[in-house]
């Protein structure tokens, strides 16, 4: 999921985090169809593994899911599609860059997506020689 040895040690608090900022409330086959969609459009779908994917098609012709397992199970999915994206890595990486740099204001960040968002993206135009943590 993630290349390097910052994001590595810090990838299980960002990722709680990401799935509270990116990954929608409520879960229902409309929301689901939207994720196959975008993850046959970015590229994942084939990086599935099997039973993710026909999971994501079973789940397609269901109304809204009420099992929390089978939530917390699609928002991993979700959550995975979602990193493949240019948002998702933008916000994955401006979390990470927040909490580095400025723990105190993380939670004012996390209220305020669009400024992860610039950091994130802002880091991701730099040159990878020049992607230090620090």
């Amino acid at each position: 999921m993630v290349d390097d040895g910052a994001g590595q040690q810090a990838a299980p608090e960002v990722l709680k985090l990401l799935s509270g900022i990116i990954l929608p409330r409520e879960v229902s086959g409309v929301v689901v169809s939207r994720y196959v969609r975008k993850a046959v459009r970015v590229g994942v779908w084939r990086k599935l593994r099997d039973e993710c994917r026909a999971l994501l098609i079973a789940a397609k012709s269901w109304g809204v899911i009420k099992s929390p397992t089978l939530r917390s199970i699609l928002h991993k999915i979700f959550l995975e599609i979602e990193l493949h994206t240019l948002k998702g890595k933008a916000l994955f990486y401006g979390v990470i860059i927040f909490m580095r740099d400025h723990a105190q204001e993380l939670k004012e960040a996390l209220r305020n997506v669009q400024k992860l968002l610039v950091v994130g993206i802002s880091y991701l135009n730099n040159p990878p020689i020049y992607r230090v943590y620090g």
